[in-house]
């Protein structure tokens, strides 16, 4: 198996050294992926790295039929290999049969999704670079395959940090597809798109803006136009869920940034609400990204790690070398020493730039 993973590992650098578009990238890992772990339907979702929800996905086979349901299982309650527990594990890939020790008809997703949808197993994954999610990923077979093996997790498992490591920057490089698809800028409003949805994601009203931003996200998941963006999908089954409605963190909060042809990065936020007959519905607002919500993206994805970033917040906030030094506890040497480093990774000569690169172009 050592010499597999080495094989599919060389293949993978040279996915990466490509460039393609994050789509690109994970479609091409599918395909690369069904040589060696044969499947009959999958999903490569990538995700926003501080709440895990999904910023978009590549499907194959019939998953994308059933992909909105997947999502709303994985929100609502417990169930077997959910991608929450998955990244808390130590090993972030499982196979569905064998956690259930052969009878996948203890989880209530097969029971009452995979089974109807014809599949009879499913091998998870959940993609972490540098302490964050990137993406998630899930293979499906049919009754006329062998179920997952442990080789095969663990196959899968020791590709997951390659695939991670490129999926955490390259949603944030200037090449945004190798076939040039992708690089024309999509037209966003200025105006915010505000809807509402009723609880199983139905329309029920929008301002003048929101077919707009529909169309803008549909064009960059190249979806048809009576489908749902999965982002969207992704934060109102956040603001559905259960640890959500039970007062949560920040960080499992029904929002996420999503970056689009063009350099661009689009704001999705949901909220739950109630009608006076006791009714649920959800509050979505769309909206071009705000710069503070673009610098922590962005700074994870040049890699720099958690007191650069606090440097970083301090020379947007406008402070001078000496304050920052100051709010932070630290030597001006040693700030300057951060500073460096931020330059260096960032691939800016000097403040001014730096603050453009990662704060000022967005406003």
């Amino acid at each position: 198996m050592d010499q597999t993973i080495s094989r599919l590992s060389g293949k993978l650098h040279r996915l990466a050294d490509k460039l393609p578009s994050p789509r690109a990238y994970r479609s091409a890992c599918l395909s690369l992926l069904a040589g060696t772990v044969p499947f009959d339907g999958a999903c490569f979702t990538g995700a926003d790295g501080h709440t895990g929800l999904g910023t978009g996905s590549v499907t194959e086979g019939d998953v994308g039929a059933i992909h909105a349901r997947l999502l709303e299982y994985d929100s609502r309650g417990d169930d077997f290999n959910r991608y929450d527990t998955l990244a808390a594990a130590g090993n972030p890939a499982a196979a569905l049969r064998l956690t259930c020790g052969g009878s996948p008809e203890r989880s209530a997703r097969y029971r009452e999704i995979l089974a109807p949808a014809g599949f009879d197993d499913e091998l998870r994954a959940v993609l972490t670079a540098r302490g964050q999610r990137c993406g998630r990923l899930s293979l499906l077979r049919r009754p006329d395959r062998p179920p997952f093996t442990e080789d095969e997790v663990r196959l899968v498992a020791a590709l997951l940090p390659q695939m991670a490591a490129y999926l955490r920057q390259a949603p944030f490089s200037a090449e945004h597809a190798e076939d040039g698809a992708d690089e024309q800028p999509l037209p966003l409003p200025h105006e915010s798109g505000v809807f509402v949805l009723s609880d199983r994601l139905l329309l029920l009203a929008a301002n003048t803006a929101a077919p707009s931003w529909l169309a803008a996200l549909r064009t960059a998941e190249r979806i048809e136009p009576d489908v749902m963006p999965r982002p969207i999908r992704a934060v109102c089954a956040r603001a559905l869920s259960p640890s959500l409605q039970a007062g949560s963190s920040a960080e499992y909060a029904a929002r996420v940034c999503v970056p689009v042809p063009g350099g661009y990065y689009i704001g999705i936020r949901a909220s739950r609400m109630e009608t006076a007959a006791g009714e649920v519905q959800l509050a979505v607002t769309v909206e071009r990204a705000r710069p503070a919500e673009i610098l922590p993206v962005l700074a994870e994805s040049f890699g720099l790690n958690e007191r650069e970033q606090e440097v970083v917040e301090r020379i947007v906030q406008g402070l001078s070398a000496k304050e920052a030094a100051l709010s932070l506890h630290l030597s001006e040497s040693t700030l300057q020493d951060l500073l460096k480093s931020i330059f260096r990774k960032t691939g800016t000569k000097n403040r001014r730039e730096l603050v453009w690169q990662l704060y000022s172009r967005f406003s």
